[in-house]
């Protein structure tokens, strides 16, 4: 991030608040904490709030969150907020977006619970970005949607690009349509639990669910419990590509979905298994397999 003469703020090239920005209506908000404190107006970096939550509260449709990684420690990484976030429905269209790429889990923003959970989102295309969540015990994300009194539409164009979820894992509940996740890094407890991984429910027909070059690793070099991919319910139009996964779990499903209610697309996908069975592997009948290689480098559909 950069300063222009006129004193706004750059993020991907873009000056922050200018007649540059892509949305005209978009409030930037930003989030510093270790210089911030949550009774400043969170309207520039200098006056940034001091939590991430404090930033959502004030945040309305279509405002775009900008989260500073906290100071770095020789050995254990950046400091982590820890705090449990929750979006409102009438935050539709909010991004939060952390300032550096996180990639690499030790570095950038990092982001662990309170108390249950890092993240609850209810908005509808909420946007993340660069963001590390850490939740060893707890859960890393839950997206709610789809309700039966409709004040829940989480997953409802709700995008998740460039990652890290380390251990608790991202629960989606009750369906929804469009939901997207890009370049993100999935990782189980250091002793392989996934609890439960990645996994989508669907109480109604959930449309549109796109994951998109991701990786989805060991524990600390220790297999997966069980599957990393679940998805139970009627699911259409599903699309897991360029995918990387890593040794195979236990129980030897790396996928598994509720049978002849899932449909969709595995393609041009990786999995670390020295012999990779479909049948076993990708355990969800209705899903169409195509350029898979496994360990040995392999196409084995």
């Amino acid at each position: 991030m950069s300063v222009f003469a006129d004193g706004l703020y750059q993020y991907g090239g873009q000056p922050v608040g200018s007649s540059l920005w892509a949305s005209p209506w978009s409030t930037a908000r930003f989030v510093d904490g270790a210089n911030g404190n949550d009774n400043n107006s969170g309207l520039k970096p200098t006056e940034a709030f001091d939590t991430i939550q404090a930033a959502v509260t004030a945040s309305g449709r279509g405002d775009v969150i900008y989260v500073r990684p906290q100071a770095y420690v020789v050995g254990t990484g950046f400091t982590r907020y820890e705090e449990d976030v929750t979006t409102v429905l009438a935050q539709s269209d909010l991004s939060i977006i952390g300032t550096v790429n996180t990639t690499n889990p030790e570095f950038g923003v990092r982001w662990k619970y309170a108390t249950a959970t890092c993240l609850t989102n209810i908005a509808p295309a909420l946007h993340i970005e660069n963001l590390g969540f850490f939740a060893e015990d707890k859960k890393a994300i839950s997206i709610l949607t789809n309700d039966t009194l409709n004040t829940h539409r989480g997953a409802d164009g709700t995008t998740m690009y460039n990652c890290v979820i380390k251990g608790g894992g991202m629960t989606i509940v009750d369906g929804g349509t469009g939901l997207r996740i890009e370049r993100c890094r999935f990782s189980p407890k250091y002793n392989g639990e996934v609890d439960n991984g990645l996994t989508y429910t669907a109480s109604a027909i959930a449309r549109m669910f796109t994951i998109k070059d991701c990786e989805f690793m060991d524990g600390n070099g220790t297999v997966c419990d069980g599957p990393v991919i679940t998805m139970t319910g009627t699911i259409t139009e599903v699309m897991i590509r360029g995918c990387h996964f890593g040794q195979t779990p236990t129980g030897n499903a790396y996928i598994s979905g509720t049978a002849t209610t899932v449909e969709g697309v595995v393609q041009n996908c990786y999995f670390g298994s020295a012999d990779m069975a479909l049948a076993t592997g990708i355990a969800a009948t209705g899903l169409l397999v195509s350029g898979i290689y496994d360990l040995t480098g392999l196409c084995v559909a």
